[in-house]
């Protein structure tokens, strides 16, 4: 039977697809966060990432080690959390795993964020998107 469009996965479900797709990240239950290493390449440094994911809200994305760049692209500037989708395109729902989303797109973020380190350029694909950014979709 289908979810109604409105509801999310729960977060057993969340937990059971992060810890078989990502075993090395630990929930928090009291911050409703997940924190663990991701390393986009075998060249690439160890980041500690921290993934904040409550019901009915939008997951939140941030790198507690290394420290980024203050100048890196792609980051809501208020918060701090990673911008890795565009949330008018409903890339993102609640009825989506973050295992096979958000967690991807924070390794592949943190591929692109090293490239523009070394060019530059950002060479990932973007949204056209005005220079207010949002976090709610």
């Amino acid at each position: 039977m289908p979810l109604p469009r409105d509801k999310p996965l729960s977060l057993a479900i969340q937990k059971a697809c992060i810890q078989e797709q990502f075993p090395q990240f630990r929930f928090s239950k009291a911050e409703s966060s997940w924190i663990g290493i991701l390393q986009p390449t075998i060249e690439s440094p160890e980041y500690l990432i921290k993934i904040i994911y409550k019901l009915y809200t939008v997951p939140r994305v941030f790198v507690l080690k290394p420290k980024l760049h203050p100048d890196a692209p792609h980051i809501y500037k208020h918060t701090g959390s990673l911008c890795l989708y565009f949330p008018d395109d409903k890339s993102w729902t609640s009825q989506k795993l973050l295992g096979k989303t958000i967690f991807l797109w924070t390794a592949e973020w943190l591929y692109y964020y090293e490239i523009w380190l070394s060019t530059g350029q950002w060479y990932a694909p973007e949204a056209p998107h005005n220079d207010i950014k949002r976090e709610d979709n």
